[in-house]
């Protein structure tokens, strides 16, 4: 680990001297022997150690800048993977869908549905990544002329995944097929009575399972515990588009299209993008294809629902993966956490202006409720964590009369905040509704999988980062001692990497521009971080409910810089001091009335 330290204001005006014509000035720092500081947040820094040799021949075979690729490097991207990264083209990435298991099955038995005009429904989950698997399936399928109903269970009444009641009443109001996505898995029983019942179920999914599959007529899931493929890291939208890959090739195959024109599946991918983006899925390998494509075609603003939402919310700039994870994603969510469950699902799928604008003008209205709802909960939650942290846990775990629908928001805000596994409980009539978010190294969704094993939990699962289970109020303190056990290697010690040090004056739009080269950022790519080593604060003023903006500057040069939520942080004190303070954030471009002006911004802090 190269250990960042404090630099005097004589040795950083040297270091300008010195190295004048250069953006980073890691060698330098790694060799200066002055006391190492946590930040204001916590936590240590860490500069990517990257080796100068493999940096080099990034440069010369691709023709790169140097920053360019010792970012690179420092991501594991090497000389045989360098192409790809740098152009994520699908024509490349894309695998033969039909290496899933069960793939053949799922298209044999919908190509059956499709011929014989049999009554299809898709039961998607409340959330972006089930919303943009139903609306990717149903508005293929609409290409092809069939026409499918999407059903969205009711997140309080209903819970998560396929319900008997719910499958039982879709096979009695005549569907023949129904195919789940984001879910179905473990949902052993309500699978079970529909297939009794005559409905054949199809399962679409990307969630950690058990070793008995569910009696459905196919399951198609890349992280089935007998599946070895390596697309372990897709989401369920991604699975999902593998699906429709495949129906295409076979329709095709058989003629399907000799009278009507083929579907272009690449403008589906708007909708993969958003999926992906959403659901925090690393950005690599074919993930980093969908979403680098699925960015362009969200550009061309040929979805209804999303070019309605967007032109509602504002949104002016290209599409990004900030907008996709913190703008769209949370309103298409609203409706699923404390709206309608359907209206996310139903916006991405209309091609009816109007219906478009009235579902996002409510899921707008959803969402601002959902941020009052959220505040005042997270400071009722806040105050156990902190006196939980304070004892020395090694995982935070909360229990309130909360809102369901935002308990995995206030999960999330406590383990960014604390850096332990945290697990929200909402508890009403009895029963426990959990949402829970992990850290790097500790995999939540096996966890809540080996608490269903021991009767722990009613019903649960997840992934690696985030997953969510019911239990009864009675079994929390057992639940809460099994936990002790399971994240013992949880420590809290938060580490926040960068890629280099650099200086005010290096920062510039040529500069930010470089950087987008390494686009589209996420989970398994993240966007490049940098350190400014005594950086003056100049003008600090609060903004809007919790924003702090500011100017930075050194010798030669000011920018405009912001710190997000930093108000009533330690954060805000270091910055408001109006003095010098090293900086930890990331390049950005602020858009306004038409300029394009580069600015900082302020993740963390140490107090000079």
């Amino acid at each position: 680990m190269v250990e960042i330290f404090v630099l005097s204001h004589k040795k950083i005006d040297h270091l300008k001297r010195l190295i004048q014509n250069e953006y980073l000035y890691i060698n330098v720092l790694s060799n200066l022997g002055i006391k190492q500081k946590r930040s204001v947040k916590n936590a240590l820094w860490e500069v990517h150690e990257v080796s100068t040799r493999d940096t080099t021949a990034l440069m010369q075979k691709f023709n790169l800048p140097e920053i360019l690729a010792r970012v690179m490097a420092a991501r594991g991207v090497t000389l045989d993977t360098a192409n790809d990264f740098l152009h994520p083209f699908l024509r490349s990435s894309l695998p033969d869908p039909f290496h899933l298991l069960d793939m053949d099955k799922a298209i044999n038995r919908i190509e059956t549905a499709i011929y014989n005009n049999e009554n299809i429904v898709i039961f998607g989950d409340y959330d972006v990544d089930g919303a943009t698997s139903s609306a990717l399936i149903k508005r293929y399928l609409a290409t092809v002329g069939i026409n499918v109903a999407i059903y969205i269970p009711d997140r309080v009444k209903e819970g998560y995944g396929p319900n008997t009641d719910a499958l039982l009443k879709l096979r009695k109001n005549g569907t023949h097929l129904c195919i789940t996505v984001d879910c179905g898995t473990v949902a052993h029983e309500p699978i079970i009575a529909a297939k009794n019942a005559g409905l054949d179920i199809i399962v679409i999914d990307h969630h950690l399972g058990t070793e008995k599959l569910p009696d459905a007529v196919a399951v198609i899931n890349p992280n089935r515990i007998d599946e070895d493929s390596p697309y372990s890291y897709l989401a369920a939208v991604g699975v999902a588009f593998l699906f429709i890959v495949a129906l295409n090739k076979t329709l095709r195959n058989k003629g399907f299209f000799s009278k009507i024109a083929e579907p272009d599946l690449m403008q589906l991918l708007d909708l993969v993008a958003l999926g992906t983006v959403c659901d925090v899925m690393p950005i690599i390998g074919l993930n980093r294809a969908l979403v680098h494509q699925g960015l362009k075609i969200m550009s061309m603003r040929k979805n209804t629902g999303l070019r309605i939402l967007s032109d509602i919310l504002e949104i002016t700039e290209r599409p990004s993966v900030y907008q996709l994870g913190f703008i769209i994603g949370p309103h298409i969510n609203a409706g699923g956490r404390i709206g309608q469950s359907h209206f996310g699902a139903h916006l991405l799928s209309t091609d009816n202006s109007d219906e478009a604008y009235d579902l996002s003008l409510k899921l707008k209205i959803l969402n601002d409720e959902r941020k009052t709802l959220e505040n005042e909960a997270t400071k009722e939650a806040l105050m156990q964590a902190e006196t939980l942290v304070n004892s020395g846990v090694n995982f935070i775990m909360v229990t309130g009369s909360w809102h369901m629908g935002i308990i995995g928001i206030i999960a999330g805000r406590l383990k960014d905040q604390f850096y332990l596994p945290t697990i929200v409980i909402s508890i009403s009539h009895e029963i426990g509704k959990a949402s829970a978010r992990s850290i790097p190294g500790i995999d939540i969704g096996a966890v809540i999988f080996l608490a269903k094993l021991e009767g722990l939990i009613t019903e649960g699962g997840g992934h690696h980062m985030a997953g969510g289970f019911s239990i009864e109020k009675d079994k929390i303190d057992k639940l809460h001692t099994f936990f002790q056990s399971k994240f013992i290697n949880s420590t809290g010690n938060k580490t926040i990497k960068a890629d280099g040090v650099i200086t005010v004056s290096s920062i510039n739009i040529t500069l930010w521009k470089q950087l987008q080269c390494l686009e589209p950022f996420g989970a398994g790519n993240p966007e490049p971080r940098f350190i400014i080593s005594g950086a003056k604060i100049v003008k600090p003023e609060i903004i809007g409910e919790n924003h702090i903006r500011c100017f930075i500057a050194d010798t030669d040069k000011t920018i405009r810089a912001m710190a997000f939520r930093a108000v009533g942080t330690e954060l805000e004190k270091a910055l408001m001091q109006n003095s010098l303070v090293t900086i930890l954030g990331k390049i950005s471009v602020n858009y306004w009335r038409g300029n394009e002006n580069v600015q900082f911004l302020i993740e963390d802090a140490l107090n000079d």
